[in-house]
């Protein structure tokens, strides 16, 4: 019994006794410390006067400093807000003692790492790490960052936490670069897994850069497509990735499109590729119907004067005729009939009292003035900022837009107290309203996978409502997919701000190119790219073709004007192109565009000549309305300057002008352009058919530019 106590205390004394004793010779010059003891909770300290200081690992810093002496070393200690002075420690072992105390100190903090390495484990088994999840996973680790700074510097490292200590020190010293590699090696073993997948989705394998697009998964994405480049092959090989990497639900993808016809399109689409899939496919205004009968348990009364132009313009006619029955609203109307007279600059001035008069009692050109009125007052409504509101209320009383602002704020009073009375909204109130209740959060939303078509025509305020969703959700993800080079819309309130600057609205993003266009050859394509980018504010990109042409495919042909010169000429290159084909066989496409729809032929003309040229399908329409639309042959007519010219120099009312988003530095910018989305429908050949005696100053810049065009003899 005697022997077994004896064991028992020799052992308790054998590891009792301190990891590190300072020598009595170090104590009588100056030790501070008598021994030091490395425990699992922390460091103890004995002092001379066999006092006990215990220090825990948890607020161990590693930052120690090393100072070296004629006969003993010192090394200070931090504990946070406490430091230990060790002084005498011998120099022959203050490299085992530093490597000790690190050594333990990690040992002592090794359920904490081993936690954060557990959780760096979840993020990273997930795949693509988005910019946010970064950023959060580096403010965990910052209390951390001393660590892993000095980390290289430890020698004794407890086996467990090797590899946990040497990736997280990895991630949380990152930059931006580290985590786009990462994140470019995980795309690429995603395009490697789902390659039977991207390979057969399509009549032809989707390109390298539409299966980038398909899996890239950043908070915000946008993806560039040039004209032709397989826009609607990326929006459902993304929604088919999604649901086959089982990513996403079906009920959790919303895909948004500007018009009716483009979201039938899409159903249609999806119900072929995706027959089981049920992805709710919505244009912005009947999905912000929907969130507001959600939100409000009712469905709102859309107006007729949202639906209807003729019934808009009805009530705004009758609205300015009650109004000049007041002796204050007829002053300040008949002021600005002068000043609208003035900038029309169309009559001389001392007739401009006769024609206000004229004005006044409905005659002369009213109906253009009402109309006009209208048009700037529906502007106003859905574009007005406090920005805005501020440099207006600022101009002088008499100034021509100060008139301006004052009439339309007025009929805009009268037209929003026709809605709150009859109960009614319109269909730019329905994409605020849905927005606020989205940010209030009064709708939920059900959609982690946001992907909108055609981006570059968007709006503040649509942007507003896609940001509000896409704010629901941490981890949801806004997918778009446009081309800022065929924004064209400006005029309906899209503003390419919100493509040209993508991070600044929906934070940092990823932006991948679709460059590969399967329309149009290379000879187009150096044409439409070269004069496209002649306004450095457009995005850069370098289009490849997957069609080659032996030699140019833009020509110019000129027609001297006169009544009958520009038919003859149309009649002209159709008769070419049908004797090139007839030889074939078979039949073409051929597209005829003008800037303005009155510039086009006929529905009597165009049947006329369609039975004229039987193996040739012949279409025509606007500029604006061919966007999506592509034929084999492209002809652009009455290529000629002025206001009805391409580019179009129509008089803007200042007003308008005001209230559109920051102009371009570079002219006709959006006339730049349009021109862009008129050279990007032929697949084969286009013909630009210009008026020699008022040539387009767009044909003189390929004319007199480095432009790879041919002239017509």
């Amino acid at each position: 019994m005697f022997v077994l106590c004896f064991l028992y205390f020799l052992l308790l004394s054998l590891s009792a006794l301190p990891d590190y004793s300072f020598s009595t010779f170090a104590q009588l010059i100056g030790a501070n410390c008598r021994t030091l003891s490395f425990q699992p909770e922390g460091a103890v300290f004995t002092t001379k006067q066999q006092q006990t200081y215990h220090y825990p690992w948890g607020s161990f810093e590693p930052k120690l400093r090393h100072f070296r002496g004629s006969f003993f070393d010192t090394l200070v200690l931090n504990w946070e807000d406490q430091r230990v002075r060790l002084n005498g420690v011998a120099k022959a072992e203050v490299a085992g003692l530093i490597d000790d105390l690190y050594f333990h100190a990690l040992t002592g903090k090794e359920a904490e790492l081993l936690e954060q390495y557990q959780q760096l484990t979840q993020v990273i088994e997930r795949g693509y790490i988005p910019h946010s999840k970064w950023l959060a996973l580096q403010t965990q680790l910052q209390p951390w960052a001393d660590w892993f700074e000095i980390l290289p510097q430890i020698n004794k490292i407890p086996p467990s936490l090797k590899l946990p200590l040497a990736r997280l020190r990895f991630w949380q010293q990152s930059q931006v670069e580290n985590l786009d590699k990462y994140n470019q090696a995980v795309m690429g073993k995603q395009k490697q897994h789902y390659k039977t997948l991207f390979d057969s989705l399509e009549t032809h394998p989707l390109t390298e850069k539409q299966r980038d697009a398909c899996v890239v998964a950043n908070d915000a994405n946008l993806v560039l497509a040039g004209a032709g480049c397989g826009k609607t092959s990326v929006m459902l090989g993304r929604c088919a990735y999604l649901l086959e990497s089982q990513q996403a639900t079906a009920d959790s993808i919303l895909i948004l499109a500007f018009a009716k016809d483009a979201a039938k399109e899409m159903k249609a689409r999806l119900k072929e590729q995706l027959p089981r899939a049920r992805i709710t496919v919505k244009t912005f205004h009947a999905l912000a119907l929907d969130i507001i009968k959600q939100a409000d348990s009712s469905k709102p009364q859309v107006s007729k004067l949202a639906s209807s132009d003729n019934a808009k313009q009805q009530f705004f006619k009758t609205t300015l005729t009650t109004l000049l029955l007041d002796a204050d609203f007829k002053a300040l109307f008949s002021q600005y009939c002068y000043a609208y007279l003035t900038w029309l600059d169309k009559l001389p001035s001392e007739k401009h009292e006769q024609e206000v008069i004229r004005l006044l009692a409905g005659k002369g050109g009213y109906k253009k003035l009402l109309s006009q009125l209208v048009e700037l007052t529906m502007q106003y409504k859905n574009t007005r900022t406090v920005k805005i509101v501020k440099r207006l209320n600022a101009l002088p009383d008499a100034n021509f837009v100060a008139l301006t602002h004052d009439i339309v704020s007025i009929l805009l009073e009268h037209y929003h107290g026709y809605l709150d009375e009859n109960n009614e909204i319109d269909f730019d109130e329905m994409i605020t309203k849905a927005s606020d209740y989205v940010s209030s959060g009064e709708f939920s939303s059900p959609w982690l996978h946001i992907l909108v078509d055609e981006f570059q025509d968007i709006s503040q305020a649509r942007a507003h409502l896609v940001k509000q969703l896409q704010n629901q959700h941490d981890s949801s993800k806004l997918f778009c997919v446009g081309d800022d080079w065929q924004a064209i819309y400006q005029f309906a309130g899209s503003d390419i701000a919100v493509t040209t600057r993508f991070s600044d609205y929906f934070g940092v993003a990823s932006t991948l190119p679709l460059d590969t266009t399967f329309r149009f050859n290379d000879q187009i394509s150096a044409v439409a790219t070269q004069f496209v980018m002649h306004n450095p504010e457009q995005i850069s990109k370098q289009i490849t073709t997957h069609s080659k042409a032996k030699k140019a495919c833009v020509q110019i042909d000129y027609y001297q004007e006169n009544d009958d010169a520009i038919s003859l000429l149309l009649e002209k290159k159709l008769t070419k192109i049908a004797t090139g084909i007839k030889a074939e066989g078979t039949t073409r496409s051929v597209l005829l565009l003008a800037r303005f729809n009155f510039q086009l032929p006929d529905s009597k003309t165009l049947t006329a000549l369609s039975l004229q040229y039987p193996q040739l399908n012949i279409k025509a329409m606007t500029v604006h309305g061919s966007k999506g639309q592509e034929a084999d042959y492209v002809l652009v007519l009455a290529m000629e300057a002025g206001e009805h010219g391409f580019p179009s120099h129509k008089q803007r009312h200042p007003f308008a002008v005001m209230l559109q988003p920051d102009l371009s530095a570079c002219p006709d910018a959006e006339e730049r352009r349009l021109f862009y989305v008129a050279l990007t429908r032929a697949r084969q050949q286009v013909y630009l058919l210009c008026n020699k005696d008022n040539p387009s100053s767009f044909v003189e810049e390929l004319v007199a530019g480095d432009y790879p065009i041919t002239i017509a003899k």
